[in-house]
């Protein structure tokens, strides 16, 4: 007897690595020179990334750079200086075991700065940062779906799932020089500045994938108008396209693309004339690319044959459901009061967005995602000083999502891609961020599939061939497998002799069991 059997491999996420690492930062810093004495900080700035990550057997190790930004006034000046100084750290992590195929997310974010002033010209700067790491591995199983041969017979569960999944990183420097305009001022230094990837699009070639987009870029520069000490904001936009090669994909894959800015650097360039009225800035920008093809197929959960006794192997597998891709954007609104008197003017405003976390809610059919804004306002107060005020802004959001349940997960990325502000009185300001939502809901369903199916032909089934029928009385809802497993013989079989179209059983009665 030769049994044929098929099945069908089904590829899952199995999260690896789900945790945190903390870096401290710790930076005694001496200023150099030419650089005015220390009278007043107004502000400590930093900003983490991950400058690059690699997995090898079962360790990950990852180098992160944080850009430490510190500005102050000197005494009898209203001019803003600034300083700064990159930190680079390596760090590893312990994953537990190999991954053939791993999948990285991490996300730095700083937990807290300080910085104070031991003495005119030196700095003491302690804090922390928090980084959030995530890492699964693809695991793959075979189920069958199909077996002939030996009277077998097979309970099947429908299925759809992604299949051919793909995955590609690529990391990408882009360069631009800008050129201020007439009625901006030359620049003395440079404050602040800051990227985000404001849109981005994708198109599917054979075996390539084309990201583009567009990059929003602030920068905040200490200049001279009018005979006085004073600040200007600026925003560029800067488009990136970039092909990456993913070896089989085609118009039938579902794709997501996510670019993210991992560093800014902007430097003031001189004009023909000798004035700073260039600004070179340097992007790094890293791409993820994600796609799969939607599959379905009968997945085998039980068996039985009508002639032979039959043994099975079975396994515990993750059908991961289709994910639903999130784009969309929500408005924080915040209210900022100077308590020290007026504001004369507002140079510039920003935007962090910290603490993110999000839940689901089936019975409203969404994600909940919960946050906090933290808003910045450089400004000068009536006495022309430089000042700075910080409020932090908590906010809820939902997102729709279809068919959700309580084991539902997400997977967002909030950027702020805008922020203004309103002077709503000469010592209160109203700021307005709009935030970009960017990720993915999944969901899953587990299973018990069956692996392997054993015929042993030494062991035939007893049956009594004094009849072809038997009479078999129902409870409600039974169902028809169960008694045709029972009896040794097919679904099937019993549905077309008692002409029912449903594989369970409406209700309570007699039907007639054909032994085949």
């Amino acid at each position: 007897m030769d049994l044929k059997v098929n099945r069908e491999e089904i590829t899952s996420s199995e999260l690896i690595f789900d945790g945190t690492q903390e870096q401290s930062i710790e930076l005694d810093y001496v200023l150099p020179d030419y650089y005015p004495e220390i009278f007043k900080i107004l502000k400590c700035i930093t900003v983490p990334s991950i400058l690059s990550y690699s997995t090898n057997g079962d360790r990950l190790t990852y180098e992160m750079q944080v850009c430490v930004r510190i500005l102050y006034c000197s005494e009898n000046s209203s001019a803003v200086q600034s300083v700064d100084q990159k930190l680079t750290y390596t760090k590893t992590v312990d994953l537990g075991r190999t991954c053939s195929d791993p999948r990285v997310c991490i996300a730095p974010q700083t937990d807290y700065i300080n910085c104070r002033a031991v003495n005119q010209r030196r700095l003491d700067i302690r804090g922390a940062v928090t980084i959030k790491i995530k890492v699964s591995d693809l695991s793959k199983k075979e189920i069958v779906c199909d077996a002939f041969g030996g009277g077998i017979q097979l309970k099947k569960i429908p299925v759809t799932y992604p299949s051919n999944r793909l995955y590609a990183t690529k990391r990408i420097t882009v360069n631009e020089e800008f050129d201020l305009g007439l009625s901006k001022p030359p620049i003395i230094n440079i404050l602040r500045s800051s990227a985000v990837v404001a849109s981005n699009d994708k198109k599917v070639i054979a075996n390539k994938l084309i990201a583009k987009g567009e990059v929003y870029i602030n920068m905040l520069y200490s200049c001279e108008k009018d005979g006085a000490d004073g600040m200007e904001a600026m925003q560029f936009t800067l488009p990136f396209s970039q092909i990456i090669d993913m070896e089989g994909i085609d118009e039938r894959h579902s794709c997501s693309v996510n670019a993210e800015v991992v560093s800014c650097d902007i430097e003031p360039r001189s004009d023909g004339d000798g004035n700073s009225k260039l600004a070179e800035c340097t992007l790094a920008i890293l791409i993820t690319c994600s796609a799969h093809r939607t599959s379905s197929a009968d997945l085998a959960v039980d068996e039985y044959s009508t002639v032979y006794k039959t043994d099975s192997l079975k396994s515990d597998v993750k059908i991961e459901l289709p994910p639903q891709q999130v784009n969309s954007s929500f408005v924080v609104k915040g209210s900022l009061d100077y308590p020290d008197g007026g504001l004369d003017c507002i140079y510039d405003v920003w935007c962090v967005i910290n603490g993110v976390n999000s839940r689901p809610d089936p019975e409203n059919g969404q994600m909940l995602i919960n946050g906090s804004a933290s808003y910045t306002v450089m400004a000068k107060n009536s006495e022309g000083t430089p000042v700075v005020i910080e409020k932090e802004e908590p906010f809820t959001v939902s997102v729709p999502a279809e068919g959700i349940t309580d084991s539902s997960t997400a997977e967002f990325k909030l950027t702020p891609v805008s922020c203004s502000y309103n002077l709503a009185s000469d010592s209160s300001v109203e700021a307005k961020a709009e935030i970009k939502i960017n990720g993915t809901v999944s969901d899953s369903v587990n299973l018990n599939g069956i692996t392997e199916i054993n015929i042993d032909e030494s062991e035939p089934l007893n049956r009594n061939s004094s009849y072809a029928l038997k009479l078999y009385f129902t409870d409600e809802s039974e169902d028809l497998w169960e008694i045709a497993k029972k009896y040794g013989t097919s679904v099937s079989a019993i549905m077309e002799e008692n002409e029912i179209e449903d594989d369970m059983v409406s209700g309570s009665g007699m039907i007639l069991i054909p032994i085949v």
